[in-house]
């Protein structure tokens, strides 16, 4: 089995969590078909189920904070749930995981928009953690 790194992880993570907010399945199952799927994700389980517990444990906060840094006339629900996981897992990482710096949690959010957003949320995506950054 390869050796899975934390931006691997890190998407595993990001599955996880538009899963569960697009369907409301149960996280264990949905870790299970996860590992079913990617055997490779045992090696990060801890900080997978670490974060994404997290997240919905402080989703609400996380969605203030998201909202509390969109230009005047955006709000949470108007953004793709996409976009919208990606700000989770990138705001939870900053606020909430002190092994992860700030800038690699927003530029692995980048990455992971570059992957599955259209082209130009990548750099909406990135100013928005850039607010947040600053205003945390």
């Amino acid at each position: 089995m390869k050796k899975q790194t934390r931006s691997e992880a890190r998407e595993a993570i990001f599955t996880q969590v538009f899963q569960f907010a697009t369907q409301r399945d149960n996280m264990e199952q949905a870790r299970e078909i996860l590992l079913s799927e990617i055997p490779e994700c045992e090696q990060n389980l801890g900080y997978i189920t670490e974060v994404t517990e997290g997240i919905l444990e402080h989703e609400a906060e996380i969605i203030d904070i998201i909202n509390n840094n969109l230009k005047k006339g955006w709000t949470f629900k108007r953004l793709s749930k996409v976009s919208r996981t990606i700000l989770k897992v990138a705001i939870y990482e900053m606020k909430y995981c002190d092994d992860v710096p700030p800038r690699v949690a927003i530029n692995e959010a980048v990455e992971l928009a570059k992957k599955y957003c259209d082209e130009n949320e990548p750099s909406f995506i990135n100013g928005v953690l850039g607010s947040v950054m600053r205003s945390l």
